[in-house]
């Protein structure tokens, strides 16, 4: 059986790069129906790879079928975190594979990845927030204000574009403000949410905190000009925590772990999905053919409108 894996060697030269499939022993096939774009990563790992010269195979959020027929969204082990836009797949014993339930389209499973990641934030927690910021309003912030709504927190959202938003705001995030409009904020909230993590937003996150507040810093952190002196100075008066809110250093499976790993995660999530909990609907921006040329249309649209763009699946079968 002949494998396609989505190849980047920059924007404008891409190509499902063929081969044969091999299935190592103790791995498991399952055929990819949809694998999600996420914009944030992608678009950082792609523009990586053209410094260095060296071709990508972006993606890691897939849902598909085994030769049974059972769906299931994948959730791979760190060391499988990468090309995962592809017909076929093989699955390790180390991923995570969670039946999905007939109340989940196949074309949203992708959400729960994005869902997980605002949810580990709050696991790190040791109580609840009443007020939470969350800077940035892309698939993971739009989410991750969710759940901070459905947590029953107060929750504003902030960005840039002003469709984003709008869209936050269709989703049932009432409060939504421009960057600029967080000096009216200052030490105004519990927790923030920075899904950007620049020298901008890790200042303005270190601003609105409150006293002894917490920040989550979801974002791969960006090169600035912000210096250690100047944000820790603020972590040192004010008792503020920075932590790291990088999904994988949650444990995916319960495995005498005392923390609340991403299985726990992602099960929570699909119950709050399946009952309508979640706003998807808004988040889509195209379902499109697993057809290069559309694809890298579709890259591109991320990468120059993302004020007009947010998520495309890529349907394989």
């Amino acid at each position: 059986m002949k494998q396609q894996i989505l190849t980047f060697n920059n924007f404008d030269n891409a190509a499902l790069q063929k081969g044969e499939f091999i299935l190592p022993d103790g791995y498991k096939k399952l055929q990819v129906s949809y694998s999600m774009i996420s914009p944030g990563t992608e678009l950082f790992c792609i523009r990586e790879s053209i410094k260095s010269g060296s071709p990508v195979q972006p993606g890691y959020i897939l849902a598909g079928t085994d030769e049974s027929g059972q769906r299931y969204f994948l959730f791979p082990a760190l060391a499988e975190s990468a090309a995962c836009h592809c017909n076929v797949r093989a699955v390790g014993p180390d991923s995570l594979l969670l039946p999905l339930p007939p109340e989940i389209p196949t074309e949203v499973a992708g959400f729960l990845r994005f869902i997980n990641i605002g949810m580990h934030a709050f696991n790190q927690l040791d109580k609840l927030p009443e007020t939470v910021c969350v800077i940035g309003l892309g698939p993971v912030g739009n989410l991750a204000a969710q759940t901070a709504r459905l947590l029953g927190c107060t929750v504003v959202g902030v960005d840039i574009h002003k469709n984003r938003q709008n869209l936050a705001n269709q989703c049932d995030i009432a409060s939504t403000v421009a960057p600029e409009q967080l000096i009216h904020y200052k030490k105004s909230f519990d927790f923030v949410i920075d899904t950007v993590v620049s020298s901008s937003t890790l200042a303005s996150s270190a601003a609105i905190l409150r006293n002894g507040g917490e920040c989550s810093m979801i974002g791969i952190v960006k090169d600035g000009d912000l210096s250690a002196s100047t944000i820790f100075r603020e972590v040192w008066q004010r008792q503020l925590v920075f932590r790291s809110g990088w999904e994988m250093l949650c444990p995916v499976k319960k495995q005498g772990d005392s923390r609340v790993s991403t299985e726990e995660n992602l099960i929570r999530a699909m119950n709050w999905i399946k009952y309508g909990e979640y706003r998807l609907e808004p988040l889509v921006t195209g379902i499109i053919p697993a057809e290069i040329n559309t694809i890298k249309k579709a890259y591109n649209r991320l990468k120059d409108q993302p004020d007009e763009n947010m998520c495309f699946m890529i349907k394989w079968n």
